[in-house]
């Protein structure tokens, strides 16, 4: 049943976000640069997961995930990678939905965190490919994941207004 079941989630999902990404990027040519970026997020987004997803459906159908470790352990480290670009394609949906034109330092911030996610990801002490990778650096590599996200969490929080609408919520 997991395999029938899996198999359909993931490929309704690759064939719906790479279409969905595909169509915003042909609808927006010199339209709207914020669409035509969220176009290419979701092509990258679906892109990087079917590196993961194809190889995890075939090993469900056939001889099951145990015979494609080494398969899906490469397609973990390009999803990884893939979802660390969709997050600074994400800051640039920020800039251009609120007209940001400075914050260098904000910008190299972001920039720094993804390299460092992305070196932290591609070296070979991550296991990728073994059958038990070491747990240590699933949390060493995600450190700079998880403040790239806070950081653009935090950008749209305070820019769409979010301050106010607390200090009104707490305030009354």
């Amino acid at each position: 049943m997991q395999a029938v079941m899996e198999t359909t989630f993931d490929l309704v999902y690759l064939i719906s976000v790479i279409t969905i990404g595909i169509l915003m990027v042909r609808a927006s040519s010199g339209k709207s640069r914020q669409f035509t970026i969220f176009g290419w997020m979701a092509i990258i987004l679906g892109g990087g997961d079917s590196f993961h997803l194809i190889p995890r459906v075939i090993a469900l159908c056939t001889t099951g995930l145990d015979h494609y470790t080494a398969v899906l352990g490469v397609g973990k480290v390009v999803t990884s990678v893939t979802m660390t670009i969709f997050y600074v394609l994400l800051y640039y949906v920020w800039r251009e939905r609120y007209q940001i034109r400075q914050h260098r330092s904000l910008t190299g911030i972001v920039y720094l965190l993804a390299a460092a996610r992305i070196v932290l990801c591609l070296l070979p002490q991550n296991q990728w490919t073994a059958e038990n990778p070491p747990e240590v650096w699933g949390i060493w590599r995600n450190i700079p994941f998880a403040l790239l996200g806070i950081v653009v969490i935090i950008l749209f929080f305070r820019s769409a207004g979010g301050d106010r609408i607390m200090r009104s919520a707490i305030c009354g």
